[in-house]
């Protein structure tokens, strides 16, 4: 009887380690590490402003991602720090190959209603959220720094 305990406990923990395994915890995205100063972060180049969020772009920034190409690639600082990641991309078959790797990279994401294409993914202190719009036929993505963009009530860049 406890050896069965024991082995129970044991395939348990063996589960959770493994659960805890593919957890990703995402803190940087591109080498830039979420809640880092501006100072720190080199070859940015101001672009706009949305209240409080201050919008700029990368020098001679990759415009791909998981070898997809990207219509558009912002970054957003609040209070200086760096807590925003804004990206699209056209077409289906781009939804389809982002939708792919966040799903084997941080596992299943909620979907607030099974109709629509819109997807939060955990990852630690950074929600990723997807969406994709049929008509526009554009994926959308942005990596949000929770710790400074909860004291703003989230972010959208039109």
């Amino acid at each position: 009887m406890i050896r069965r305990i024991s082995l129970a406990l044991v395939a348990v923990i063996v589960m959770v380690t493994a659960a805890q395994a593919q957890l990703k915890v995402m803190t940087e995205f591109r080498g830039m590490n979420f809640g880092a100063d501006l100072s720190e972060i080199q070859h940015m180049v101001p672009e706009d402003s949305r209240g409080a969020i201050r919008f700029f772009k990368k020098y001679a920034d990759d415009k791909t991602f998981q070898g997809i190409a990207l219509k558009e690639l912002h970054y957003g600082f609040v209070e200086n720090k760096f807590a925003l990641v804004l990206f699209n991309a056209q077409g289906p078959s781009a939804f389809n190959t982002l939708k792919a790797y966040f799903d084997t990279t941080y596992g299943q994401p909620h979907q607030p209603s099974k109709g629509v294409k819109q997807y939060t993914y955990g990852a630690g202190d950074v929600s990723i959220e997807m969406g994709y719009d049929d008509t526009r036929k554009v994926c959308e993505v942005s990596y949000i720094y929770r710790p400074l963009m909860s004291k703003l009530g989230g972010p959208k860049k039109q």
